[in-house]
């Protein structure tokens, strides 16, 4: 037998034109947890363009797997900073003890008044990571505490949600970049900022993925944990330097404890985002964008993401939108990242709920509305092992 994929639900999560238009035109950096309460939580950011400094997080619930949705928390007009004007990127949440959820947010500096992107370097504001806490189920937030990763700078701006590993200390993932009027060439990395106090304090810091030569750029890192083992799995968005394009997406395994990581490899996959789900034994699956189909698509490997089986793609959402804004184009860094802010869907993320099924959402739509979309999917049963 083989892992075969299906959708047997989806809906909504946010319909954009049920919205006020300043809430309807920019929907994106999706991300979904589901709680020890049997809840699915669901945040995202808005704002009135792509680019817009009114931009801020927003939170929703569901108690009964995706069929009904209420708002909890809208942080509009929320996003200074001990008074420094600002903008609160996404609010990505995990739940790190029962009942305790915290948010991982990516704050950006906008007090200068100048683009959050350098046109002429590529090198970004002040970014910084900040977490907080809710004990009521996202309807109420803590004050922010700004996470110092020194000795590196210029996070990017996918901030991923805390992952609690095997041993029980938490792990920040992030990324690096490069500063605002930074002339030279960049050099992204992706890293863990780890915890062995419950977040208390984040001592530990360990590179994830990182190529020496600089040829290559791991972004936003998509990591899980499989649950036999505690062994760790990546996903990054993975680009081509010199050549300034995407390359397929690329996958690294790391120990339990986050503290080393095998180098990263290619999976053939043409993705970007790309969010693994460890399905239990060797089986893996991947929801990802795909700007050249373009949609967002479900991937399955039967060895743990050393290969994938491309005939079971399952395609969960295809744009109508047209061509993705510098989809297969060489473009140097200032541009890519304008071209990202325009795009008209991505950031899937994905959970395994109790019965085996998948849920996964991402964003969609077009230039002028946008929504946050689910799916279910059933996974089937799995290939015998080998012998």
């Amino acid at each position: 037998m083989t892992t075969n994929l299906r959708v047997v639900d989806r809906g909504l999560v946010y319909r954009g034109a049920d919205h006020p238009e300043w809430a309807r035109r920019s929907i994106r950096r999706t991300n979904v947890v589901r709680t020890t309460a049997g809840e699915l939580i669901v945040s995202f950011r808005r704002c009135a363009g792509d680019d817009s400094p009114d931009g801020h997080p927003v939170v929703f619930a569901s108690a009964d797997e995706g069929r009904t949705w209420e708002e909890r928390f809208s942080g509009r007009g929320q996003g200074a900073l001990d008074g420094v004007p600002g903008q609160v990127m996404n609010l990505s949440i995990a739940e790190v003890e029962p009942g305790r959820l915290l948010g991982t947010s990516l704050w950006v500096d906008l007090s200068s008044g100048r683009p959050w992107v350098n046109p002429v370097t590529g090198g970004m504001l002040p970014l910084w990571i900040v977490h907080r806490e809710s004990t009521d189920g996202g309807r109420t937030w803590g004050d922010a505490r700004v996470l110092d990763l020194a000795p590196q700078i210029a996070t990017t701006p996918c901030a991923n949600p805390v992952m609690r590993l095997a041993n029980g200390d938490l792990a920040q993932p992030f990324e690096t970049l490069k500063a605002y009027d930074d002339a030279d060439e960049a050099q992204s990395k992706a890293w863990l900022q780890v915890s062995h106090d419950g977040g208390r304090t984040w001592p530990t810091q360990v590179m994830v993925a990182g190529d020496p030569e600089n040829a290559r750029w791991y972004w936003d890192q998509r990591l899980a944990v499989r649950p036999d083992d505690g062994r760790l799995v990546g996903m990054f968005w993975t680009r081509d330097v010199a050549g300034q394009r995407d390359l397929p997406s690329s996958i690294a395994w790391g120990t339990p404890d986050g503290m080393s990581w095998t180098d990263p490899s290619s999976t053939g996959l043409p993705g970007q985002h790309t969010q693994p789900v460890p399905l239990g034994g060797e089986r893996l699956l991947a929801v990802w964008s795909h700007r050249e189909l373009p949609g967002i698509v479900a991937s399955i490997s039967e060895d743990f993401g050393r290969t994938w089986d491309r005939s079971r793609d399952l395609v969960l959402f295809r744009s109508d939108a047209g061509r993705e804004p510098g989809a297969g184009q060489r473009e140097d860094l200032a541009g890519y990242l304008q071209s990202m802010i325009r795009y008209h869907f991505g950031h899937p993320r994905a959970v395994r709920l109790p019965d085996g099924d998948i849920f996964a959402t991402w964003c969609q739509g077009t230039d002028e509305v946008k929504d946050v979309a689910w799916a279910r999917i059933r996974t089937g049963d799995p290939a015998p092992r080998p012998g």
